[in-house]
């Protein structure tokens, strides 16, 4: 398995914005590329650990600013990720995993059987979006670090292949708790913030529980919108319990 970026098709959206949020961006991509170099585990844990705490707090202030500005809000867009075989079923949870823990909706895109690749849609705000899109440029790319790694020699082909799907699931599951706890302590730091000063909110708006609330309905709204007839898909979770 090769290293792998994958591709996007974001009409709708602008991956880098001026300002704070350029800053931010780089901030950000320079940990994660730390992470993507780095031979040793823990330190590439490190890493992704800071900029995952780093993007929950940036995720929850823009927020913020959305719920305050009701006259200028934006609205949910939709993004495409390419994801490459081998394993496009188990890459796809990865990519679903990290767009929920940030309050959006993905699915999988039919495409001609034997293509070698997929289309994963995703969609959300294009705060959230941008931080889905550097998130998953950046995982596949550690998986691919990490599984080599990890994965154990003399094992046949089919249980090789085994252990290679549970150790993604197993990599996605990690990585949605690890953003999950991320966020939500962001907001609980947002909100103890504007408890404590009374200005810790973007004109003294609503907690950062209930914004995430909001956006997350707008988002399914927008989701069953574009996507009327999803159907359920299946991946396999892998033979080993070891991966």
């Amino acid at each position: 398995m090769h290293d792998e970026r994958p591709s996007s098709d974001r009409p709708d959206v602008d991956p880098t914005t001026g300002g704070a949020d350029d800053r931010r961006l780089a901030t950000v991509r320079g940990l994660l590329a730390k992470a993507e170099a780095t031979e040793f585990p823990e330190e590439a844990e490190a890493f992704f650990a800071k900029a995952s705490e780093m993007i929950a707090r940036y995720a929850i202030d823009e927020a913020l600013v959305w719920a305050a500005d009701v006259a200028h809000r934006g609205t949910p867009e939709e993004l495409r990720l390419v994801v490459h075989s081998p394993y496009l079923a188990q890459k796809a949870v990865l990519v679903a995993a990290v767009a929920q823990a940030h309050g959006c909706q993905a699915v999988r895109l039919v495409v001609e059987p034997g293509r070698g690749s997929e289309v994963v849609s995703v969609v959300g705000f294009a705060t959230d979006l941008r931080w889905v899109e550097t998130l998953v440029t950046s995982l596949l790319v550690q998986l691919t670090s990490a599984m080599l790694a990890a994965s154990p020699h003399g094992l046949t082909p089919s249980a090789s292949a085994g252990w290679r799907r549970s150790f993604i699931i197993g990599f996605a599951d990690e990585v949605a708790s690890r953003l999950r706890q991320d966020r939500d302590e962001a907001a609980r730091r947002a909100d103890r913030a504007g408890d404590a000063t009374g200005a810790g909110r973007p004109g003294d708006g609503p907690a950062a529980e209930l914004v995430l609330v909001e956006r997350s309905e707008e988002v399914r709204s927008e989701f069953r919108r574009r996507f009327p007839h999803v159907r359920s898909s299946w991946a396999s979770r892998g033979t080993s319990a070891a991966g």
